[in-house]
């Protein structure tokens, strides 16, 4: 029986479970229109009598792959009737009518067949395995944040990623194309503002800010330093040029020259950092830092070896309080960012061996003090249940961490299915979403919860029961299991045992919104589709 279901359906790798049709042959092609009425009719025969079986996930399989045949011999009758219709002008020597008629019915009929060839994967991906999820698609949670709430940019680009694979290291001059790179956040920051150029959308940011913090509708001011909390996990030596992934000397740079150009930071008052002192220590490398030392002097660098050049971090105590009082994990931030008056995050797309996905909450794990303390228990999701506390939600709240944060960036150009290692070609570039191009993506958005919502959707539709697996035999296939409950638990800001999350004994409340998005085809959340108070996905145009 087994062999017969991974026969004609594509099944979750580590559930079993039926997410779609299989069109990876000529043979499955052929076979679309059978299989395609046996869905229509156990669709019928089950869902029709008791709708709530709609919920099942032998239907959350057999659904699309009804829809999709409906479609398609609704199109391809349509094609052969306008065809018909036709010969009938033909007869009576309407020549231009039955010609109209002819072309119309075959395009009709061609694009039918196109759908069943080319498109149904696409079409199916609404049927991946959900169950993994504390939450069903298009039912958003929280209060949306942002100029524009629960507001996320997204804009692709692979003029940005020409790295074939093999020729040097993928953030080696050349294998990022800065000029593209340049231009991806440029439009970025001004969609997720509204604004017509860098200046204003930069100032919008700021006003913003300053108004949900009580501070006045206004911008920086001289003398205000901003943290940017850089993401450099694989990095332990200030030597260091492997080839794994971490924070770019491109993506550093490009966001410097945002700063301390269209928004007129002067450099001596911001501070890149990552200050990790914990089962290794993290050191920035000389690869990002010398270069952009000489291009911005007066900039301030921040890393926990405090490497030639670079600031070591001074430790305050007592800076960051949990919710649970059973917390193990640091209380200790750096000074720097204590005192910093914003906060820019901008973290990497990568799927995590134990917690499914590393975005901009795990990121803060660069901040605190010693995050190899009760690391298992609050990063490990797949031994969790919904509705379990997460610490995640703390640092995501914490006034001195993302109640600071400004603007929150995920650097996606080349995303990965782990979080350890290097980008690899045959798994890394993305297959089902991106026909095997690399993901060539950034991301934007002053929600903390949607940016995180949109980036895990995306992880997990492209690389599914594979996300975060790293091969590691301690680490199993399964992180993404539960992957979506710190995101529900900001949201709510509550706890179901604990009651209200206070970081730093300060009431936070809703973080953002959190929802998952309608399917992998059409990528729509609840604002896109008109339909609620939950996520707007603004795709950019390159």
């Amino acid at each position: 029986m087994n062999k017969i279901k991974t026969f004609f359906f594509k099944t979750c790798l580590k559930t079993g479970r039926i997410r779609g049709l299989r069109t990876d042959s000529m043979y499955h092609k052929l076979i679309f229109p059978i299989v395609g009425l046996v869905a229509l009719i156990w669709v019928i025969v089950r869902v029709v009598p008791k709708p709530s079986r709609a919920e099942y996930p032998c239907q959350q399989a057999a659904i699309p792959v009804a829809f999709s045949f409906l479609a398609w011999i609704s199109a391809s009758t349509l094609g052969v009737f306008l065809v018909r219709i036709s010969r009938k002008y033909f007869n009576k020597k309407r020549i231009i009518i039955a010609g109209s008629l002819c072309v119309l019915g075959l395009g009709i009929f061609g694009v039918a067949q196109l759908f069943n060839s080319s498109d149904l994967s696409a079409a199916t991906q609404s049927a991946i395995d959900l169950s993994v999820f504390s939450t069903k698609p298009n039912q958003p949670i929280g209060i949306a944040k942002g100029i524009f709430p629960g507001r996320v940019t997204w804009i692709r680009d692979t003029a940005a990623t020409p790295w074939d694979g093999k020729t040097g290291k993928w953030w080696d001059e050349g294998n990022i194309n800065e000029q593209a790179l340049a231009s991806m956040i440029s439009k970025s920051v001004r969609s997720l503002t509204g604004t017509t150029n860098d200046t204003k959308a930069w100032t919008g940011l700021f006003q913003y800010y300053n108004r949900m913090h009580r501070k006045g509708n206004r911008g920086w001011k001289p003398g205000e330093l901003i943290a940017v909390k850089i993401n450099i996990n694989n990095t332990y030596q200030p030597n260091d040029v492997d080839n794994d992934i971490d924070q770019s000397p491109q993506a550093t740079r490009a966001l410097l020259k945002q700063l301390t150009g269209a928004a007129g930071v002067a450099q001596k008052d911001i501070i890149v950092y990552d200050a990790s002192v914990g089962w290794k220590v993290r050191a920035i490398p000389d690869r990002i830092y010398k270069p952009l030392h000489e291009e911005f002097p007066e900039v301030r660098w921040m890393d926990g070896q405090g490497s030639p050049g670079r600031e070591k971090p001074e430790w305050i105590a007592n800076a960051i309080s949990y919710t649970s009082p059973n917390v193990e994990l640091g209380n200790e931030l750096p000074k720097a960012v204590v005192e910093a008056s914003y906060l820019i995050n901008i973290a990497l797309l990568k799927g995590h061996e134990m917690s499914g996905v590393t975005l901009c909450a795990k990121n803060h794990f660069g901040s605190i003090r010693y995050p190899q303390k009760d690391h298992g228990k609050y990063v490990t999701q797949m031994n969790g249940v919904k509705g379990d506390y997460n610490a995640f939600v703390d640092l995501m709240g914490s006034p001195n961490l993302g109640g600071k944060t400004l603007l929150y960036i995920v650097d996606g150009l080349y995303g990965m299915q782990t979080n350890v290692g290097a980008p690899q070609p045959e798994r890394d570039r993305w297959k089902r979403l991106f026909n095997g191009e690399w993901s060539a993506s950034y991301f934007m958005s002053q929600d903390p919860v949607a940016i995180e919502s949109v980036c895990l959707d995306l992880l997990y539709a492209e690389f599914q029961g594979e996300l975060g697996y790293s091969g590691a035999k301690a680490f199993p296939k399964g992180s993404s299991r539960n992957s979506d409950n710190y995101l529900v638990e900001a949201a709510r800001g509550t706890n179901a045992k604990l009651g209200p999350y206070m970081p730093n004994g300060v009431k936070i409340g809703s973080l953002g919104v959190q929802e998952h998005w309608n399917n992998a085809n059409d990528k729509q959340y609840s604002r896109n589709l008109h339909t609620g108070k939950g996520i707007e996905l603004m795709k950019v145009e390159k």
